[in-house]
C-alpha cells in the first residue's frame, strides 16, 4: 500500500476530473431540459388550438366549419413540424378534460389572434409577388 503525498494528489486530481465531468454534463443537459419545456408549452398550447378548430370544424353553421378546419390543420401542422412524433391523441384526450369553458374561450381568443396574423401575412405575401410571368 503506498502512503506517499503522490497517491494523494493522484486521488485529488482524479476527483477534481471527475467532478469537471459532471459539471460539463449537467450544463449540457440543461439547454436540452430549458428547450423541451418550451416546446411542450407551445405543443399544447397548439393542442389547445387544435381543440379550438374541432369544436368549429363540428358546428353545424358552415361559416364556423371551413375555418374551424383550417384552424385545426394549421396547428398540427405546427405541432407536427416541431415535434412530429408527439402523442397527438394523449395530448388532445389530456387537454380536452381539462379545458375549463373559460380556458376554452381564451384558447379561442389567442388562437384565432395568431391564426388570423398568419392569414394576414401570407395574403400580403400573396399581394407582393405580383402577377405570374406568362
Amino acid at each position: 500500500m503506498e502512503m506517499s503525498g503522490h497517491g494523494l494528489r493522484r486521488g485529488r486530481y482524479f476527483a477534481g476530473v471527475r467532478y469537471c465531468v459532471l459539471t460539463a454534463a449537467v450544463l449540457c443537459i440543461l439547454p436540452t431540459a430549458v428547450r423541451a419545456d418550451a416546446a411542450d408549452t407551445k405543443t399544447v398550447a397548439d393542442a389547445q388550438c387544435m381543440i379550438v378548430g374541432a369544436q368549429l370544424s363540428a358546428s353545424k353553421d358552415p361559416q364556423q366549419r371551413v375555418p374551424g378546419q383550417m384552424i385545426l390543420m394549421y396547428y398540427l401542422g405546427r405541432i407536427d413540424g416541431r415535434s412530429p412524433n408527439a402523442d397527438l391523441r394523449t395530448l388532445i384526450k389530456i387537454q380536452t378534460q381539462k379545458m375549463t369553458e373559460s380556458d376554452f374561450k381564451d384558447a379561442a381568443g389567442r388562437c384565432g389572434k395568431e391564426f388570423s396574423a398568419r392569414g394576414d401575412a401570407v395574403v400580403q405575401i400573396g399581394k407582393s409577388l405580383g402577377k405570374p410571368a406568362k
